[in-house]
Parts: structure tokens; C-alpha cells; sequence
């Protein structure tokens, strides 16, 4: 069970971009108070958890609803994954993310900046909803695992949630060089975490 909850923070934690997420929330929190950055904070993360949590279960309903099976979505979800992984290494994600900081930006409300774009899509977006998809389905018949998964879950929304509250001063004191480099150590892990839910998802399709 150790073992499940770090590959699932790991998982988590790069799904969702953790580091990645501290500049982009301080440019939509700039003319904010700290005490209303801290309240933006954690509202999001508490709207995050939420959604994560909801489509987890329902989600996986709604595949076998239309017939997708668990080792299909290993598949596409590597496949994910893995293109989430380039898009970090390649610095892709991170302007798609500057565009939609900018467009905030314009039409900025505190209030609606809580659910888009930080809840969504910056802390549960894509990626992330399609992580705890897998890792809860892979564990379907065996609830003491998916603990651990959902625990996992919280453990990387409370770094992201720390980092968030520490924002100005880890930005002030931690270069940008280190913060790209550490995101990027981050990415390849996640790379290679992609690849076996691939190799895995093959396997059990064609019963290798």
C-alpha cells in the first residue's frame, strides 16, 4: 500500500502540475491581498477535490456505461499521460497556460477565478481527472488500496495548496530556473509512469 500511495502522489502531483501552478496563480492573484490569495487558495482546492473525487466514481460508471473497458482507458489514459509529459518537457502546457492567465486577466473577478481557471482546469483539469480515473479503477476490487489512492490525492492537493500560500515568497527566494528544471524531473518521472500503464493496459488486452 506504500508503494501504491507514492506512485499515486508522484502521479498526482505532476497530473496536476503543482509546481508549474505557482506562477500562473500568482499572476491571477497580483493585486490581491494576502489574505484573500490565501481564501482564493484554498477555495480552489477544496472545489478541486471535489470534482476529482466525483468523477473518479462516476466516471468510471459512465465508461462502462458506453462499453469502455478498464484496460482500454490504461491505454488511452498512458497515452495521455505520456503527451502531457512532452507538453511539460517542451514547455507547451506553459504557454496554453500564459494565454489562459491573460485571459483571466481581462475579465478578472475574484470570485469566478476560484472555480476557472485555478480549480479548473489548472488543478483538476484533463489530466488529472483522467489520473485518479485509472488509479481508482485499477483498484476497483480492493477499497484498501483505493484509500491509499485518495490519500495520495490529498497529500499533492496540500503541497499544491501550501505552494499556492507561499507563492510570493518561493517565487521571491527559489529561482524560475529551479522551479522548470524540478517540473521537468517531474515530467520524465511521469513519462515513464505513462509507459506502464501502457505496457499494462496491452498485456491485458491481449492477455500477453
Amino acid at each position: 500500500m506504500t508503494a501504491t500511495f507514492i506512485n499515486s502522489f508522484i502521479l498526482f502531483f505532476v497530473a496536476i502540475d503543482t509546481i508549474g501552478n505557482v506562477p500562473f496563480f500568482l499572476g491571477l492573484t497580483e493585486d490581491v491581498k494576502t489574505k484573500e490569495r490565501n481564501r482564493i487558495a484554498i477555495k480552489s482546492t477544496i472545489i478541486a477535490f471535489f470534482i476529482l473525487i466525483t468523477f473518479a466514481y462516476l466516471g468510471r460508471y459512465l465508461l462502462e456505461a458506453i462499453g469502455v473497458s478498464l484496460e482500454s482507458l490504461k491505454i488511452a489514459g498512458g497515452i495521455i499521460l505520456m503527451l502531457l509529459a512532452i507538453d511539460i518537457l517542451f514547455e507547451k502546457r506553459k504557454k496554453r497556460r500564459e494565454k489562459r492567465v491573460e485571459e483571466a486577466l481581462d475579465e478578472k473577478s475574484f470570485d469566478e477565478i476560484i472555480v476557472f481557471p485555478i480549480a479548473i482546469p489548472f488543478i483538476a483539469g484533463p489530466s488529472a481527472l483522467t489520473t485518479i480515473i485509472l488509479l481508482v479503477g485499477n483498484y476497483k476490487n480492493f477499497p484498501e488500496y483505493q484509500v491509499s489512492v485518495i490519500l495520495a490525492l490529498i497529500s499533492a492537493l496540500i503541497v499544491g495548496l501550501i505552494l499556492m500560500i507561499g507563492a510570493s515568497y518561493i517565487v521571491k527566494f527559489v529561482p524560475k530556473q529551479i522551479l522548470h528544471a524540478t517540473s521537468r524531473v517531474m515530467a520524465f518521472i511521469l513519462a515513464a509512469l505513462a509507459t506502464q500503464f501502457i505496457v499494462d493496459g496491452i498485456k491485458a488486452t491481449f492477455s500477453i
